[in-house]
Parts: structure tokens; sequence; C-alpha cells
């Protein structure tokens, strides 16, 4: 469903997160069964190169690519990259039920009353989720559709070539943070575990809504990391440069001090819509019935200190950072410790799941009796602090 367009397949593919704050890369390759780490890289993209998902300085980012691409020794040149932002639409709606060809059709002339931008000039696939079957039998699909602006896949497309990379595929940023998650021993379609994944990037905060291992509500907030650092900067009178190391340094939000205060009201604001878009989700999606959910933390800003207890006390809901990138694959300990690949986690949630897109996780054959719900949390949880 994910891949906007597709080449065949020869070396392992390289994840390319294109952020608005970083340019984040990682790669793995399958060994005797399993699969291996080969590296991951992170540069720092200069101030409005990529806003809202779109390329504005081609060239800086056309070097940054290279560079990262030249020192962390990365095998071949195939990439999958994201599109990512508020110029991407990820919505569920409901269709006839068609043949292939039909519904392709009905389904492009369904999202052109919601896209904002003219369906010529879009690119989109759905998925099918499920069949709904009325009362007088007739049935009807659950279909998400994602769709991104033409210009800025060709727009990508392009610099990646100019870069000497051969994409893959272009995907939207919720596919590949579900993609990560489905190598998660022991979760699937059968789960009736919500989870809330939170991807706390530079400019905003994406919210998807997991449910059974399909994504079935997306939302963007314009609340992300450079926000938290002009709230501090403009609390405590520092340069945008001096705020940013302070909350490197000194933010915890289990301690109640100056830096913590700076940046509270926009954080509180943070955890109160992830609230409503979980109550949301209740009620479109699940007849206004909770569910058992994890909230997991991603972006570099799931690295806050304290930012899981203060989430997790104000949505009322069990809350981790995703840090699956350490647990997913084998590693080559002279080269990364497991610290810091533990405090690199987060940050390369998107680059792995776009990275793991050609790799098939390994499903365990369950034994025994189904677990309960309160059990699958609780096994979730635990996998993930381990």
């Amino acid at each position: 469903m994910s891949a906007l367009f597709q080449r065949e397949s020869k070396t392992p593919a390289i994840g390319v997160d294109l952020g608005s704050g970083f340019v984040k890369m990682a790669q793995f390759k399958e060994e005797k069964g399993s699969l291996r780490l080969v590296n991951f890289g992170i540069l720092k993209v200069p101030e409005g190169a990529i806003l809202e998902g779109r390329i504005e300085k081609p060239k800086e980012i056309t070097e940054i690519l290279k560079e990262l691409i030249s020192f962390h020794s990365f095998i071949g040149n195939r990439v999958v990259a994201n599109v990512s932002g508020q110029l991407v639409t990820v919505k569920e709606i409901v269709m006839e039920d068609l043949p292939d060809n039909e519904l392709y059709e009905a389904i492009k002339w369904e999202i052109e009353r919601f896209l904002p931008f003219p369906l010529e000039k879009a690119v989109f696939d759905y998925q099918v989720l499920n069949e709904i079957v009325a009362q007088n039998g007739t049935k009807k699909l659950n279909v998400l559709v994602a769709a991104a602006p033409l210009d800025v896949i060709q727009l990508t497309s392009e610099l990646l070539s100019i870069a000497n990379l051969k994409p893959v595929a272009l995907e939207v940023e919720p596919f590949s943070v579900l993609r990560l998650l489905r190598f998660t021993p022991g979760f699937g379609r059968e789960e009736n575990v919500l989870i809330s994944a939170i991807n706390i990037g530079h400019n905003y905060t994406s919210i998807n809504m997991v449910d059974k291992m399909i994504v079935r509500f997306s939302r963007i907030l314009p609340i992300g990391g450079k926000k938290i650092t002009e709230a501090i900067a403009g609390n405590l009178g520092k340069s945008f440069e001096e705020a940013e190391e302070t909350k490197i340094k000194q933010l915890n939000l289990g301690i109640e001090n100056q830096v913590t205060k700076a940046c509270l009201t926009l954080l509180n604001n943070l955890a109160l819509e992830i609230k409503r878009s979980i109550s949301y989700y209740f009620n479109k999606f699940n007849e206004g019935k909770s569910m058992n959910t994890v909230v997991l933390l991603e972006g570099g800003s799931a690295n806050i200190k304290g930012i899981e207890g203060f989430i997790e006390d104000s949505v009322g809901y069990p809350t981790e950072v995703n840090r699956l990138f350490t647990s997913i694959a084998t590693y080559d300990p002279t080269l990364f410790t497991k610290e810091y690949l533990h405090e690199m986690a987060p940050i390369f949630s998107v680059a792995t799941g776009l990275a793991l897109r050609e790799y098939k996780p390994k499903v365990s054959p369950r034994k025994g009796k189904a677990a309960t719900q309160e059990e699958q949390v609780k096994t979730f949880l635990t996998y993930k602090k381990g």
C-alpha cells in the first residue's frame, strides 16, 4: 500500500528520512536468516531547507545525502525515502464494493473532495482495510487512502537521483512507522490493543493510530522540538542556540524548575491533543468504547528526560519510547555501543521502517491460550523496556 512507486530489488535498501530538522539514514542486510545493522547516520538540515515535507533548498539537501552515503559506508545506492508533513493526506473512507479497476476510479473521484490540492496534481495510493456488511446485506469497503502532491514526489525523486541514489519507493510516514511495529514479537492483526504512535519531530508532531496492525487514523500537530526550544528561549531570555543546549542538558519533565516551567504550557497542549486524538478514535472507529491503549513516543524529542512519565500522567495511558531499533537486528559491538543505539533509537524509527520495506518480520506461532488485553499491553511495554 505504502509505495508510491517501485523498482527492482538488488542491494539492501537504505531508509532515508527527510526531516525538517535532520536527514536520517539506516540500512540492514539479511545474514543467515536474520537482520544485521549495516550502519545509520544523521546530519542536521539548514533552517528552512525542508518545510512541510517540501524541499526548498535542493543543493544543500543533495550535499547532505552525498555526505551521509560516503561517510557511513552504506551498501549500494538504492533508497526508500519518505514524504511527510502537512502536505500529506491520510484518510479512511467508505466505498462501494467494486472490482479493483472500478474501485481505483471511484476512489480517485472520492478523494478529490478532501484533498487540499487539485487531483491532477496528486499522487495517491490506497489499501482496503475491511468489508462492512449492512443489515440489508449490502457490502461496503473501509479504505485507507494516502496522497501527496505530485511536484513534491517528482522533486524528491529528482533530488535523490542527483545525489546518485536510486529511489526504490517513496512512502508516507505512517506506514514506515507501522512497518517497524510489525517487527514487534507477539503483536499482530488479532491483537485488541490500540497503539498511538506519536512522532515528535522538529517542526510538527504526527499522531498515528495503529489498530490490529493497520494505520486507521493520522493527524499532524504544529508542535515540535523547535517550538519547545523557542518556548525556552522566549521565557528564559536566551538565544535559540543557548535554549537548544539548555533543552538537551537541563530539561527534565520529572523535575519542576525554570526550564520545565518555560515549556510546560506547550507540552500540556501536546498532551491534551494526544488525549483528544485517542478519544476521537474511540468515538469514530470503536463505537465510543475505550480500548486498551499504548502511547509510543518517537522522534528526537522523545529523548527529553521524563517525557514518558509526563505524557502517561497527562493522557492516562501506558507510555513508552520507541526503541525497537535496538532489538530488530544484530549489530557489530565494535562499531556501536548498546547505550548509543538506545539513545538514537527513537530518532531513527522512520528511517528504520523505511529500510525494512523489503524484509518480512518473522511470525512466531502462538502456543497455549490467547493473552488477555492487559497481558498484551504488559508484554508490549516489557519488550520496549527490555
